[in-house]
Formats: structure tokens, C-alpha cells, sequence
């Protein structure tokens, strides 16, 4: 989860709690919890769009020819185990 573990959670929401008071953290909670739902789902959707143009881009363009492999390097005469 980002990197962040239980103990950095604990210390953010006493520091929210003292900060907002016992009154207004359920609000400012809620309005996180809707404001972290909205970035999900703007995500989700450009994630989409994203893959949506590149499927698009993919099938619009000729895919080149594979490559074929390199032939071996040839050796090197002055060069001998």
C-alpha cells in the first residue's frame, strides 16, 4: 500500500484527530473516502482510453516484418583461447 505501514497510518490519524478535533474527523473521513473513490474511477477510466487508443493505434498501423536473428559474431584471429 505505497509503501506505508500500520504504524505510519496510526501516527497520521491521531495527528488528524488532534488536528480536526473528535467532531469533524467523521466528515473530513468521508470526504476522503469520496475524494480517493473519484481518483479511482478517473483512473480506471483513462486507464481504459489509454489501452482503448493504443488497441486502436495497434490495429491502424502494418506490423513490420519480424527481424530475423543476428548471425553469429565471427572470430577474431588474433584473438584464440
Amino acid at each position: 500500500m505505497l509503501g506505508v505501514g500500520w504504524g505510519e497510518i496510526l501516527v497520521a490519524g491521531l495527528v488528524a484527530l488532534l488536528v480536526l478535533g473528535p467532531g469533524k474527523l467523521p466528515e473530513a473521513a468521508r470526504t476522503a473516502g469520496r475524494v480517493y473513490g473519484r481518483l479511482q474511477r478517473f483512473l480506471a477510466e483513462a486507464r481504459s482510453a489509454l489501452r482503448a487508443e493504443m488497441d486502436l493505434a495497434d490495429t491502424a498501423r502494418p506490423r513490420p516484418a519480424t527481424l530475423k536473428s543476428a548471425p553469429p559474431p565471427a572470430e577474431d584471429p588474433d584473438r584464440r583461447a
